[in-house]
């Protein structure tokens, strides 16, 4: 039996090409349906990080975003600048974020006063990001010297003024006897310190480090040795949080984990990815070459303090004793008022889970990234 060229089985053509377009209109139509109900599988968080201008020292938190990380555990995760530790503290606790990182000394304060429904989940820093500085020519030789000065922070909801008020309670003085000045951050904070509107200021690593390549000529105020090696800012989730969402704080903290192993076998491509999705943070000054090399610089300084030996390579792992050292020396210094068990404010309980992946794997695709795809 011949066929007509205008037919095929008795449908013709016109009919199978209608045909076709409607089952192309379904295939399209489902393609929409599944790709918006994957969107709507993901569930949303909202991360605070404890600065003004998230940046390369935060690259683990970009690269986790950037390289589907979050994703993959069914994340979609919104990094959000809250100014200081306080604030991301006070805002997880109040509902405004479901996670974020903020440093323990008030944060510890909040727990046993009761204000802050919180707790640490995930360690990020196993020393203290804090130091004070001064213009290089100051006379201030020590915390002692600044009775009666002004020192600057970024914002008054930094987590340096309570820092600052035990440094000034350890150096013999009283809260009452330094002033803190809000004085911003970058240029602004670089002015201020250089015009002497402040004297001293007390500020991150990423920060001061970011000052010095841009030619600010500082000094640092010496430190007691346990302060400088006392836990620092790390994840807390609302309480309720992780009772009721134990996968989803493990999966964050995983992501947070690839992203660190990232960042350490490839740190040129973290502080571009960061740059990458954060534009604002990349400075202005200097030649590209330059630019870069201070980058990697503050990245590399701010990751020094995301592991220690007492972890055995296990990342986020709290190590009672360090914990323990700071809320004692928060005590000694009239920050808390009595000491606050360890057990009330970290949990290891999502340690094992975030470390629940190929490192290898990992290592490979930082490696391998291809730095061209970020022009």
């Amino acid at each position: 039996m011949s066929l007509s060229a205008q037919s095929i089985g008795g449908i013709t053509l016109g009919a199978l090409s209608r045909l076709a377009r409607i089952t192309l209109s379904a295939a399209l139509l489902m393609g929409a349906f599944t790709a918006a109900a994957d969107a709507q599988q993901l569930r949303k968080i909202t991360f605070l990080v404890p600065t003004t201008v998230i940046s390369e020292a935060f690259s683990p938190f970009l690269v986790a975003k950037y390289m589907g990380y979050f994703k993959d555990e069914g994340l979609d995760v919104n990094l959000i600048a809250s100014g200081g530790s306080n604030a991301s503290a006070i805002g997880v606790s109040s509902g405004a974020g479901d996670l974020g990182a903020a440093s323990p000394a008030q944060s510890i304060v909040g727990m046993q006063d009761g204000t802050l429904d919180i707790k640490y989940v995930y360690d990020l820093y196993y020393g203290s990001i804090w130091a004070t500085s001064v213009m290089k020519d100051s006379p201030i030789k020590s915390f002692k010297e600044l009775k009666g000065k002004k020192i600057g922070v970024t914002a008054m909801g930094s987590a340096g003024i309570t820092y600052g008020e035990a440094l000034a309670r350890e150096a013999g003085l009283d809260k009452t006897d330094v002033s803190f000045i809000s004085v911003g951050a970058g240029a602004q904070a670089m002015t201020s310190l250089r015009q002497g509107l402040v004297d001293a200021l007390i500020f991150s690593s990423e920060a001061t480090a970011k000052f010095e390549v841009a030619g600010l000529p500082l000094r640092y105020l010496p430190m007691s040795g346990g302060f400088a090696t006392f836990p620092d800012a790390s994840i807390v989730a609302k309480q309720e949080m992780i009772a009721k969402e134990p996968k989803v704080i493990s999966g964050f903290a995983r992501a947070v984990a690839k992203g660190y192993v990232f960042t350490m076998a490839n740190p040129e491509a973290a502080v571009r990815i960061s740059w990458k999705l954060v534009p604002e943070a990349e400075p202005k000054v200097g030649t590209p070459e330059e630019i870069l090399k201070g980058g990697i610089a503050v990245n590399l300084k701010r990751m020094e303090i995301w592991s220690s030996p007492e972890t055995n390579g296990v990342y986020g792992l709290f190590v009672a004793k360090s914990w323990d050292d700071l809320v004692t020396y928060l005590v000694d210094t009239g920050v808390l008022k009595q000491k606050v068990p360890t057990s009330r404010i970290f949990t290891n309980d999502f340690i094992k889970d975030a470390n629940d992946f190929d490192r290898a794997a990992v290592q490979a695709q930082a490696k391998a990234f291809d730095l061209g795809k970020l022009k």
